[in-house]
């Protein structure tokens, strides 16, 4: 039996999927970390024509897209002490995906989120509530048990520090690639927090806001939105890959010496929850199904991100190892 070849690390939680118009998007672009705003009437009551339940989080949307490019992949993700969690696990295994790892939280609900989807891109905004996953484990019991070769780490939430920091130094001394697509609490430490851990990372990988958000905490106001730049700058904090998505633009690649960039397919999606994921986590698996080609790879993350924001939620669209042959990948 073959061993796994990832571990993903993150979110796991119960996605409520709701579409509208009734709203208005605003220009902001006075703030560049937050450049467009959704406005809805206050004490209004909106519809959706349907409403959809998935499963989602970084950590299971890139375990079940991995698994389904055909990687063996495994998972450590901390639901909740209810039925959502048996749901989940039951589901993970029919995707292929090892449950081992799995942490199950006593008296503790599995995380929810309300996604909001509007505009001419189905744009998002997410309400989440963490739950459970505030409470993964990363100790050194739990460390010690990661013997892939490739570690896939998302959000973390909770008091994540020491776990980080663990998490790195057992991926150094085993030799263990990490691919790393940080959440909101690890951006916030701003580049100067993330240095350490970004100098032992083989791919980083942020959105556009994101990375103008890390450079700006460095150069402040003296930041310019320039892409290419930023990509070169973030790439001087020592990482193998620096990988930037733009949204229905498509993605950008720094490995230090070319700077690849693999245009979006132009096909109006109905959903972009998941996108980054499914890019992030088909990139990955690009590299390790194609030995670190990266024109190829970075095919494989578009076009897993592509197919996902044509069907509802995170996972539905998931390119599957079949599918890649009419791609000629």
């Amino acid at each position: 039996m073959l061993k796994n070849k990832i571990t993903t690390i993150g979110g796991a939680t119960r996605d409520i999927m709701f579409y509208t118009d009734d709203m208005v998007i605003i220009d902001n672009k006075a703030d560049l970390l937050r450049q467009k705003l959704i406005g809805f009437e206050y004490g209004a009551k909106l519809y959706s024509k349907d409403v959809h339940f998935v499963f989602g989080g970084g950590g299971m949307n890139a375990a079940v897209s991995l698994a389904s490019l055909g990687i063996k992949t495994q998972a450590i993700l901390s639901l909740g002490d209810d039925l959502v969690a048996k749901e989940m696990i039951d589901y993970l295994k029919s995707r292929k995906v090892s449950t081992k790892l799995l942490q199950i939280q006593k008296n503790l609900k599995t995380g929810t989120s309300s996604i909001i989807n509007v505009g001419k891109f189905k744009e998002h905004v997410i309400f989440a509530y963490r739950g459970a996953n505030n409470k993964i484990e990363l100790s050194q019991s739990v460390i010690k048990k990661i013997n892939t070769p490739w570690v896939y780490l998302t959000s973390l939430s909770g008091n994540f520090k020491p776990g980080l920091n663990r998490l790195f130094d057992h991926c150094e001394k085993k030799g263990c690639q990490i691919a790393w697509n940080p959440g909101t609490n690890q951006l916030k430490l701003g580049l100067k927090g993330l240095a350490k851990y970004m100098k032992r990372t083989a791919v980083f990988d942020v959105n556009r806001d994101e990375a103008l958000e890390l450079v700006m905490s460095v150069k402040g106001k003296d930041t310019k939105d320039n892409i290419r730049n930023i990509l070169k700058f973030l790439h001087q904090y020592g990482q193998r890959l620096t990988v930037i998505t733009d949204g229905p633009k498509g993605a950008y690649m720094y490995d230090g010496k070319k700077m690849y960039f693999k245009a979006a397919l132009k096909r109006k999606g109905i959903n972009t929850t998941g996108a980054g994921d499914s890019f992030g986590s088909g990139l990955t698996a690009g590299l390790i199904k194609y030995n670190w080609d990266l024109e190829k790879s970075l095919k494989l993350g578009v076009l897993n991100s592509n197919s996902v924001i044509m069907k509802i939620g995170a996972q539905e669209g998931l390119l599957t190892a079949k599918d890649l042959k009419k791609y000629n990948l």
